[in-house]
């Protein structure tokens, strides 16, 4: 069981998802949390808008990156072992696939859900300070 943890961690599409995750909760958390109706705040949050809607956009790409990656590898061995002879181990490598495709979604909403709050407390601190 710990071995699979260990596989997981060693995944490179799995450590880009969840680093670009991590950046993009911090700079969302931070730009939330740091909230004063002030142009300094304004001014930040435009600039880093973009920036945290790509990185929020290339997650679920990242997931289906890991799940194209993950299947060339099962199909290599199966043809490498000349066919299915080892039905587990495809319906492994099958699943262990899908699973970053999962990750990449299940990182990627939340924090659509936070970049639109963020935005719609964007207007309204513009419309205090108008």
């Amino acid at each position: 069981m710990s071995s699979n943890y260990i596989d997981i961690l060693t995944n490179p599409v799995i450590l880009a998802l969840l680093g670009v995750a991590v950046v993009s909760y911090c700079l969302l958390i931070e730009l939330l949390l740091v909230r004063h109706p002030s142009t300094l705040w304004l001014a930040r949050v435009s600039y880093w808008s973009k920036p945290i809607s790509t990185l929020i956009a290339a997650l679920p790409l990242l997931g289906l990156l890991g799940t194209i990656n993950g299947l060339l590898t099962t199909f290599n061995y199966i043809s490498a072992n000349h066919g299915l002879s080892q039905n587990e181990i495809m319906s492994g490598g099958i699943s262990d696939a899908l699973l970053t495709t999962q990750l990449g979604l299940i990182l990627a909403v939340p924090a659509v859900v936070l970049r639109q709050y963020l935005s719609s407390q964007y207007k309204k601190s513009i419309m205090v300070l108008k």
